[in-house]
């Protein structure tokens, strides 16, 4: 009778055995593998994502920053506002200008630069002054050449016959602003 009750018992051992063998591989084969693939996926989209808003993180720094730069860009080409502007500087720091005309457009893509050219006479501490009012303006504005001379070096400077100093300098200077041009 024991054996018939080991081959009972070895029958009942094996059909549990094979019962949790079955059960893991039908597991394994009908609800991990397709879980792992499907894990693999939402990693790469997951990585997708987070490269997505650092992305728009980026983006949304630059739109501050140009919001910031699109007040300090003209618009148009407008010549006759950045003449009276920086004759207008000049005035105020008590410079005299003998000329001032407009410069040539150099077209740069998606904007051109504005040049204006004048002549002064003034002191040397009037001009460090326009220098400075120039380059701290709120528009981009930016003094690309200068040349100066004391008036006392020039051949034809009478110190007699005018009302200005011999340390007074002659100064020929260039002037730029960018201008954005219009995306119509």
């Amino acid at each position: 009778m024991k054996k018939i009750e080991v081959k009972k018992i070895n029958k009942v051992v094996i059909l549990h055995v094979t019962v949790i063998i079955v059960a893991f591989v039908i597991g394994f084969l009908f609800i991990y593998r397709p879980f792992l693939n499907k894990n693999k996926t939402l990693r790469v989209q997951i990585l997708q994502e987070r490269e997505r808003n650092i992305l728009v993180g980026k983006i949304r720094a630059l739109g501050k920053h140009l919001k910031v730069y699109e007040n300090m860009l003209l618009e148009q080409k407008n010549v006759s506002w950045l003449l009276a502007m920086v004759s207008d500087m000049a005035s105020k720091e008590n410079i005299e200008v003998s000329s001032i005309k407009p410069g040539d457009l150099e077209d740069r893509g998606l904007y051109s630069k504005l040049y204006v050219v004048l002549d002064t006479i003034s002191t040397y501490h009037q001009l460090g002054k326009f220098i400075s009012r120039i380059e701290g303006s709120e528009k981009f504005l930016r003094v690309e050449h200068i040349e100066m001379k004391r008036l006392d070096l020039d051949e034809d400077f009478d110190k007699n016959a005018t009302e200005l100093r011999a340390f007074d300098v002659k100064s020929h200077i260039v002037i730029s602003t960018v201008v954005l041009k219009s995306t119509d």
